[in-house]
This record gives C-alpha cells, sequence and structure tokens, in this order.
C-alpha cells in the first residue's frame, strides 16, 4: 500500500492526489451540505419573519454561495498538488476571477428581485407614470454597473493594468464608437423616450406600420404588443427618427358611422329620428361627450344620416361600441321607421 501511495503520477505521488481529490470532495459536499441548510433551516427561519428582505437574499445567494464554496475546494486540492511558476498563478487568477464573477451574480439577482419585490409594486401603485419608465431603465442600469465592475476587478485580479486599458479605450474611442454605432443611437433614443415622453409604458402607440400596446421600455430596445398579441422587439433608434402616434393620448375614441332611412319617413320621420337618436345615445354607459346626428345626404335607396358618438378609453370598446350601434337601431324602430333596402323604394310603372 505504502508503495502504491508513493509511487510517481504526473510528477506527484500518488498520495498527493488523493488529499488533492478530498479537498476538491470535501467543497462539493460542503457545497451540497450548505445547499440543505439554507433550503431547510435557513428558509424556515427566514419565513418566520416579518420583512421579506432575508427570504430573497436566501433564495438569489444560495445557488453564487455553493458555486464559491465548491471552486475553494478545487482551489486548495490545487495548493495541495503545489503547481509550481506560472501554472500556480494561473490558477490562482483563475480562481479569484471566478469567485468575482459569482459574487456579481448573487448582487445582480439580490437587487433585482428587490426592485421587483418592491420598486415595480410601488411605481405600479403610484399616479404618475415617470417612475414606472425609471424602474425598468434603472434596473438594466443597475445590472450593466455590477458586471462592468466585475469585470474590471476580475481583469485587476488577472493582473491587467486596469488604467491601461481604460487610457487605450479613450485612445481608441472614435474606433469604438464607430464600431457601437448602432448601440449608441438606440442608447440615445431610450433617452429621448425618457426626456420627451412620446409614450410611456401601457401606452398604444402606431409607429412604423405597427399598432400596439407598450409593455417594456429597454436600453437598446423596446417591446409592443400588438392587437394581435404578437410581440414587436423596435430598436430605439426608430423613435427617435419616425413619427409617433399615441392612440392613448386622445381623450376618446370617436366612432362615426352612417345609417339610411327608407324615404317613406318624410322630413316629420327625420326629425324625430335625429332627436330619438341623440337621447338614445346619450343613455348607454361608457359614452362621453354630445353625440352628434344629421342628414349627411340622400342615396339611391333612401335618407343617409351621419351619427357621430365617443367611445370613452376607460370603457371596454367593444361592447360601448356595440351599445351605440344597437341604440341607434332601437331608438329608430321606437319611431316606427325603417331601414332603406331595395324593397322600400316606391315603384315605378
Amino acid at each position: 500500500m505504502q508503495d502504491f501511495l508513493a509511487a510517481d503520477f504526473a510528477g506527484r505521488p500518488v498520495s498527493q492526489w488523493i488529499i488533492a481529490l478530498a479537498w476538491v470532495l470535501g467543497g462539493f459536499l460542503f457545497g451540497r451540505i450548505l445547499s440543505w441548510f439554507s433550503a431547510t433551516v435557513l428558509k424556515r427561519l427566514a419565513a418566520k419573519t416579518t420583512t421579506k428582505i432575508d427570504d430573497i437574499i436566501l433564495a438569489f445567494v444560495e445557488k453564487p454561495l455553493v458555486f464559491i464554496v465548491t471552486l475553494a475546494g478545487l482551489r486548495l486540492g490545487a495548493d495541495k498538488l503545489g503547481f509550481p511558476g506560472k501554472t500556480g498563478e494561473i490558477v490562482d487568477k483563475g480562481y479569484m476571477i471566478l469567485v468575482t464573477f459569482a459574487v456579481a451574480w448573487a448582487l445582480v439577482k439580490v437587487i433585482d428581485a428587490i426592485i421587483e419585490e418592491y420598486l415595480l409594486p410601488y411605481a405600479e401603485k403610484s399616479e404618475g407614470r415617470l417612475d414606472d419608465q425609471l424602474v425598468p431603465i434603472a434596473r438594466n442600469l443597475v445590472g450593466v454597473f455590477i458586471w462592468s465592475a466585475a469585470a474590471l476587478i476580475a481583469l485587476t485580479n488577472a493582473g491587467y493594468d486596469v488604467g491601461a486599458i481604460l487610457a487605450g479605450l479613450g485612445i481608441g474611442g472614435v474606433a469604438v464608437a464607430l464600431a457601437a454605432k448602432d448601440t449608441l443611437s438606440n442608447f440615445f433614443g431610450s433617452i429621448a423616450v425618457f426626456v420627451d415622453r412620446p409614450f410611456r409604458i401601457n401606452d398604444r402607440i402606431k409607429v412604423l406600420g405597427f399598432d400596439g400596446t407598450v409593455i417594456e421600455i429597454g436600453l437598446r430596445t423596446s417591446r409592443l404588443r400588438t392587437l394581435d398579441g404578437r410581440v414587436v422587439t423596435m430598436p430605439n433608434a426608430n423613435f427617435s427618427a419616425n413619427a409617433i402616434e399615441n392612440v392613448s393620448s386622445e381623450p376618446s375614441n370617436r366612432i362615426s358611422a352612417t345609417v339610411d332611412i327608407a324615404q317613406t319617413a318624410g322630413s316629420a320621420g327625420i326629425d324625430r329620428a335625429i332627436a330619438s337618436i341623440k337621447a338614445g345615445l346619450r343613455a348607454v354607459p361608457g359614452l362621453t361627450g354630445d353625440p352628434d346626428v344629421g342628414v349627411s345626404s340622400f342615396s339611391d335607396i333612401g335618407i343617409r344620416l351621419n351619427y357621430v358618438f365617443f367611445v370613452d378609453k376607460k370603457a371596454p370598446w367593444l361592447a360601448t361600441v356595440s351599445a351605440g350601434h344597437v341604440a341607434v337601431l332601437r331608438a329608430i324602430e321606437a319611431e316606427g321607421l325603417s331601414l332603406a333596402t331595395r324593397s322600400t323604394l316606391p315603384m315605378t310603372v
């Protein structure tokens, strides 16, 4: 047995490899135990508290923490093997880089969950809609900032001179700007949307042939849900370069339609029909303003009435429009009049 443990394998005794493997397995097992302890003990304790912050932290820190502990086992195992010179430095730097990104991963998840739990509900409850736009953008900016900081720290741990890299970026800024022209134009497009506010989240807009509701405004793109239920992802640069029609900005939806009354109604019947239609439209729930009714022309089959009413944008659109048209038909029937058809034309000999 001693001969086996003392035998050389890849330049090191087998016993040294076994000790290194034990540290690696120990780190993995300790990570599993930590995960179990967090899921069964710590989460139960956190559930008993009045705040949700501890629940959020435990939910999103668990996996990065288990990953770091497992990495620590690998690192200690590598120490037992005693990699010389450059190899040892690469192992050390690789470990620090992975730990840095694991911490950034945990921070992004925790902050994102806190925004989801606290800031988004607050923004939805508030009367103004400025915060509805600001929160998603701030959410993206926080993620970009944390990952950028993690990348700089990782480069520092890897032995690179971050100052020299940033200076190089400054010198090559023109080339970077040209390469990232579309990204920058989209970013400034999002700023234009935020500052000028041509639309907000939950507004219905028409742009570039698309008609839909804004469901998200991001740093580079925004998303619309069209009337067909499809999601369209649109670069923000389009909003600063094209005309935008904000349908939600109108106080009400204007509905204009015509109806032909039989010629036998006469002028007295038309006067009664106009008055009755106006009264019927005023009584329809969901309509706003004063309806307008009048003779628009004489068709080849009857007397054409044009009627206009306005649907409050908070009312159910289709149901309210349907109720308006039915009220017009009911008013015509109440006056004993009939709609014009070919059969209602007077017969000629």
